[in-house]
């Protein structure tokens, strides 16, 4: 009769370590950059949220969000991203093309 194989186990420390540290790179790649455009997300609290806090923190308000409460802000500054989660929201980088047409590139403007 032969043995039956070892199972092998992995720690639970290992693959919470590994959870927290796939969490920072990700937050890292989508937190926006100076000048960038971003969503601001509210996770919880007051829907108003995003257009005090863009005129509190300097940023420019792009457009309303798909979300009650979020927002489409031009970030003034790498610390935004903090301050955004003190007021209990996320604020996430995203393509300028999410956020509408702008000015100068708008055919219609151009008169």
């Amino acid at each position: 009769m032969t043995p039956a194989p070892e199972r092998k186990t992995v720690s639970r420390c290992a693959l919470a370590l590994q959870g927290l540290i796939a969490l920072a790179v990700m937050a890292f790649a989508l937190t926006p950059a100076r000048g960038g455009a971003a969503l601001y997300l509210p996770i919880g609290g007051n829907p108003a949220g995003a257009v005090d806090w863009a005129r509190h923190e300097h940023a420019g308000y792009l457009a309303a969000g798909p979300y009650t409460g979020a927002a489409f802000v031009r970030v003034p500054s790498p610390a935004a991203t903090l301050s955004a989660l003190r007021e209990g929201a996320l604020l996430l980088a995203v393509p300028e093309s999410l956020c509408g047409t702008s000015p100068r590139n708008n055919p219609a403007s151009s008169s």
